[in-house]
């Protein structure tokens, strides 16, 4: 029997930079324990700080060059806004995750995931 742990990347986000240090702290924790709960070992993590269109973040940018090399597994993030609000971009990332067969998932919303249906509307 596989006794492994699935390797996991702690993703946090928070749109307005006041008392980001407080918020971003608070949903790394979050995150972290949803971990324990999952039963995966925390391989890394980062943050991104203020409103941008687009997913091109620092932070968001440095997990999808992690990803591959540090064999992740589970993106934790707290709900779908921390990855956009724009329905389409999230999809769209979504897509890549499932693709790269990585497991998306939230305390607040469960497993994060695309259907086919949802894949051809892109």
């Amino acid at each position: 029997m596989d006794n492994r742990k699935k390797k996991a990347w702690i993703y946090t986000r928070i749109d307005a930079p006041e008392g980001s240090h407080g918020t971003l702290k608070k949903q790394y924790e979050q995150l972290n324990t949803y971990g324990e709960q999952l039963r995966v070992e925390i391989a890394g993590s980062s943050s991104d700080m203020g409103e941008t269109a687009g997913l091109e973040r620092p932070g968001l940018n440095l997990f999808l060059e992690e990803k591959d090399s540090r064999g992740i597994e589970v993106l934790l993030v707290l709900d779908s806004s921390r990855i956009s609000r724009d329905k389409n971009l999230c999809r769209e990332f979504l897509l890549q995750m499932s693709k790269s067969r990585i497991e998306v998932c939230s305390p607040q919303e469960g497993i994060l995931s695309i259907s086919p249906q949802q894949a051809d509307e892109i």
